[in-house]
């Protein structure tokens, strides 16, 4: 390791943390496997030969950028490559397509399925019947969970459709084929949002981390909201597309 990470140039414009950090995650990705723990801060020192603050600025930053992985009380490990997927919101399509168009390896969990009887809805739901049907579902490729989905369906909708039905196939799919619903628009909402405790570990990050939250409301052809998802994504794995036509061309 010595052999690896000396003669830091001291007198470069660039500083020692920032000197530290690339030479950290280049000896770290080539030589130490996924889930092995990371040397003590006084090792690092040593090896470094820099003030424990640079080092534990360094480590920060591999933290940061998913290099590392900080399991409390534990120390600091490997942590495994994150996927890198691309939603679209510029179109009507279910969410897993995204995953085939980007062809990650998935796995999906339905995590709870039940009814609300006084449900958190926005202004433009409060019409719906109740109870609303609520259901969850998690996503997870190469064994790390990225994204958890909540569906909220009207009591109309809903009362039509079994755990069997949503388990089986996308919700725009049930929509479309089995309850023959033509759906026109959506609507989205972009925030960011501190997990719930649940979240947070089903998701395995940090309650003090913000997820990408999108929140999208269906309308059929009579304009009509036939469901609502909210996506609760880890921000270190997704972002958002959209692809605009030429307003000038719209225009003229």
């Amino acid at each position: 390791m010595n052999a690896l990470l000396e003669n830091l140039e001291r007198e470069s414009d660039r500083s020692l943390y920032e000197q530290v950090t690339d030479r950290l995650r280049g000896h770290l990705v080539a030589n130490m496997a996924v889930g092995q723990q990371l040397p003590t801060e006084a090792e690092l020192v040593e090896v470094f030969s820099v003030s424990r603050s640079t080092v534990r600025k360094a480590v920060q930053q591999l933290v940061d950028e998913g290099v590392l992985t900080r399991r409390q009380g534990k120390g600091t490990f490997m942590a495994r490559p994150t996927p890198k997927i691309v939603h679209s919101i510029d179109r009507l399509a279910p969410f897993m397509e995204t995953f085939r168009n980007a062809g990650e390896d998935l796995h999906t969990e339905l995590i709870h399925f039940g009814w609300v009887d006084s449900p958190s809805l926005p202004d433009a739901l409060q019409a719906w019947d109740k109870p609303v049907l609520s259901y969850q579902r998690l996503y997870v490729s190469g064994g790390i969970p990225h994204a958890v989905t909540r569906i909220d369906l009207p009591h109309h909708l809903g009362r039509k459709l079994s755990q069997s039905d949503v388990e089986a196939q996308p919700l725009y799919n049930v929509l479309s084929k089995k309850l023959r619903i033509s759906l026109s628009r959506a609507e989205f909402l972009v925030s960011c949002r501190q997990p719930t405790p649940e979240l947070s570990q089903k998701l395995e990050l940090s309650q003090s981390t913000f997820l990408l939250v999108l929140e999208r409301i269906t309308r059929d052809t009579d304009g009509n909201p036939v469901e609502m998802t909210t996506h609760f994504l880890r921000p270190d794995v997704y972002q958002l597309s959209v692809a605009l036509d030429d307003v000038h061309a719209r225009k003229s």
